[in-house]
Order: C-alpha cells, then sequence, then structure tokens
C-alpha cells in the first residue's frame, strides 16, 4: 500500500495509513478497526450511515464501544465468527466506510486493549485524500486489495 501511495503522490493530498484485520473474503469479510484509528478516521468523516439500500448520511459521532467489539453492519447481530471462534459484539448500526458497503460486509470496532485478542489476518486500511476527483485516480491503485471511494474532509 505504501508503494501505491508513494507512486501517485503527485496526485495525493494527505494519506494516513491505519492498522486493520480482516478475516473471511468477498462478499463475507469483515474488516476489524482499532477504536483510537475509527476515531481519526471518524474526524475525516470516513464513516457514512445506512439510511436505506442506496442511501447514505454523514456519521454525526460513531457509537461508543464501552468495552465491546462493535459491530458495523447491515444487520443486527450480538456474535460474529473469527476465523473458528464466535465473539460477543454489540451492534452499532447500519454504518459503512464511504458511499457503499462495497469494502467490506461487516466492519468490528475493537477497543485497544482488545485488540491483541482478534486473530485474523493483519491488515492494513489508508485513508487517501486527493487532489481532484478520486475515481479518476483509482485505477492507478495497483497494490491493494480493495478500494472504497469517500469524501473526505482533510
Amino acid at each position: 500500500m505504501t508503494k501505491t501511495i508513494a507512486s501517485n503522490k503527485e496526485n495525493i493530498d494527505s494519506s494516513t495509513i491505519y492498522e486493520a484485520k480482516q478475516d473471511g473474503d468477498g462478499d463475507n469479510l469483515t474488516v476489524f478497526i482499532k477504536e483510537s484509528d475509527a476515531k481519526k478516521m471518524q474526524k475525516q468523516q470516513a464513516f457514512t450511515k445506512v439510511v436505506d439500500s442506496d442511501k447514505t448520511e454523514a456519521l454525526k459521532e460513531l457509537p461508543a464501544t464501552n468495552g465491546k467489539l462493535l459491530l458495523l453492519a447491515q444487520g443486527d447481530a450480538t456474535k460474529i465468527q473469527i476465523g473458528e471462534k464466535e465473539q460477543t459484539v454489540a451492534y452499532g448500526g447500519n454504518i459503512t466506510l464511504g458511499d457503499a458497503r462495497t469494502y467490506a460486509k461487516k466492519i468490528v470496532i475493537v477497543p485497544d486493549a482488545l485488540w491483541n485478542t482478534v486473530n485474523a489476518k493483519s491488515e492494513s486500511v489508508a485513508t487517501v485524500i486527493m487532489k481532484k476527483d478520486a475515481s479518476d485516480y483509482l485505477a492507478d491503485f495497483k497494490d491493494i486489495d480493495r478500494a472504497q471511494l469517500a469524501d473526505l474532509k482533510s
């Protein structure tokens, strides 16, 4: 990811790479983000609330984790599967990254103190703010698994 960001630096206004974890793949992908990082991402307005099937609105405030794993997904749930293990979660609402749920079907905000208890594949998530319309440059980001357009503020 850092290589792709560096090779596109002339088109990038700013970027931040966050540690993340992933479990599953394709339509069953769950991404885990540390609570402290999710709060930073929220300040950039990376999260949106889904108000109906194809309409989102800016999320005013990220729900509190209250020391528990917080599930952001289309459907309410009290447990999720992480590998072979079932984990209890609190449901935070139909919230996603960007304007659609194309990046991950489930996002789990993990309190920093519980981060090491999540046994999933280490990955990273980046917020990249482009100088112009990001859709013009999306094809230039070649060594990343998934991309999600969002209208972030710097």
